[in-house]
């Protein structure tokens, strides 16, 4: 019905052209929440039973929900002349359905807002997913489902949707982050590790806040606080990624210095394009290696969506074959994304394959792995990998990891060229001197 809006970010509330609407008591309001939570779809009566009285519902459970339906249909549908089918609150078998739009219910409205910040995160767009997220977080009035008589499916509801703001939060953290607005989250970093303490996130978020504001002792303090709390609350040590920015602050990783993202340069009158200088992003060719098609078809489609071109392999045995075979000699890729666990040839034997050859030991090799435990991420530093990323990935962290990879390669390879054309330079300039030195010259 136009005019309706349903709020569930707080007290269970339901408004009609902005007017408050009187929906009744707690467990009106808990069948309420229950078809809103799954709007437009069918929740059956012994669903809504459960919802209700999980433990001993009483003798006429089934008449009592229809009793709340009905009074529900009377505040939602007033003008309903008696007899007429109602058109909001459905009755389908074997329940009912709340035919309403789900842009009308805040819960719904609210997911959406996240699901698109987190994709304009991912697509690289910070000052997009800054404001979608900043909507999202700006939602929630209070705790969720705040005055429904508490339940398993009520508390598990709310769990649900405070753990999406909790995460919209940190997520439009990230996107302020990538803005270069560290001064100014400091002091809400520090307020939200406050009320959050085993949130390793936010914590990781702050300590790379201070870093960029110049407070390094005060970066690693945190750390050392977290790895205290989080010993001491779960017998836990601090996860991988705040082992790494632990370790990336005491060794200044210039990584973590904050950029702002300009255009790229034009090239200087004369330069040929293609040949811009090593820490420009251009595109680089890229195998992924996967035993898994599903996975291989993902990244491949990632990595090719930030302007790459790719190619692709099912196991270790085919990736070499790929890399020896390359149409400008072997060793023609810039980067091999190779999956750790494979069951024909690993990562870790397939690495030291690659290493292992002359021709193609200068290929830069990135693990991917969902288990990015310590060991594993040593062992494939030992082997020779330049980079390790770990799954679940989001683009802005292929981007970041494969800018990085790129620039490092090309970097090297510009160092090699030069000496080795320094070099040839040398070897003319003795090359003169020993003819010169020659007695027919004398």
């Amino acid at each position: 019905m136009a005019g309706l809006e349903f709020r569930l970010l707080g007290r269970v509330e339901v408004y009609r052209d902005g007017v408050p609407v009187d929906v009744g008591g707690p467990k009106h309001r808990a069948v309420l929440a229950s078809l809103l939570l799954r709007v437009r779809r069918v929740v059956s009566v012994e669903q809504l039973i459960d919802d209700l009285w999980p433990q001993q519902p009483p003798v006429r459970a089934a008449a009592t929900v229809q009793v709340f339906v009905s009074q529900l249909r009377r505040a939602l549908e007033p003008g309903r002349c008696r007899g007429e089918a109602a058109t909001v609150l459905v009755t389908a078998s074997p329940g009912y359905l709340l035919d309403v739009d789900p842009d009308t219910v805040d819960a719904h409205a609210f997911a959406d807002l996240v699901v698109r910040g987190r994709e304009a995160l991912d697509a690289g767009q910070p000052e997009q997913a800054a404001q979608e997220l900043r909507r999202a977080e700006e939602m929630l009035l209070g705790p969720a489902l705040a005055d429904v008589p508490s339940t398993p499916f009520v508390a598990a509801a709310a769990a649900r949707l405070t753990e999406l703001h909790l995460g919209a939060i940190e997520d439009r953290i990230d996107a302020e982050l990538a803005l270069g607005r560290h001064a100014a989250l400091v002091a809400e970093l520090e307020q939200r590790v406050r009320r959050h303490p085993l949130r390793e996130r936010l914590r990781a978020q702050l300590m790379l806040g201070l870093y960029r504001c110049g407070r390094q002792v005060d970066a690693l303090a945190t750390y050392r606080r977290t790895r205290r709390v989080l010993r001491e609350e779960l017998g836990l040590e601090p996860g991988v990624r705040l082992r790494e920015l632990e370790q990336a602050v005491l060794c200044q990783d210039p990584a973590l210095v904050w950029r702002p993202s300009v255009p790229a340069p034009t090239a200087p009158t004369g330069m040929t394009p293609g040949h811009d200088s090593p820490s420009a992003e251009r595109p680089g060719r890229i195998l992924v290696v996967d035993d898994t098609a599903i996975n291989r078809r993902l990244l491949a489609a990632a990595v090719t969506e930030l302007g790459h071109e790719v190619e692709t392999a099912e196991n270790g045995h085919r990736a070499l074959e790929v890399l020896r075979a390359a149409d400008d000699g072997p060793g023609g890729f810039d980067l091999v994304l190779l999956d750790l666990l494979m069951p024909v040839l690993d990562g870790y034997a397939t690495l030291a394959e690659i290493k292992d050859d002359p021709a193609l030991a200068a290929v830069g090799v990135i693990m991917v792995s969902a288990v990015p435990e310590l060991e594993s991420v040593v062992r494939c530093i030992e082997l020779g990998a330049i980079d390790y990323l770990p799954k679940p990935y989001s683009s802005t962290m292929l981007r970041a990891r494969l800018r990085a990879s790129l620039q490092a390669r090309r970097s090297a390879a510009d160092r090699e060229s030069a000496l080795r054309t320094e070099i040839a330079t040398l070897r003319a300039e003795v090359c003169r001197a020993q003819t010169a030195t020659r007695p027919e010259h004398r």
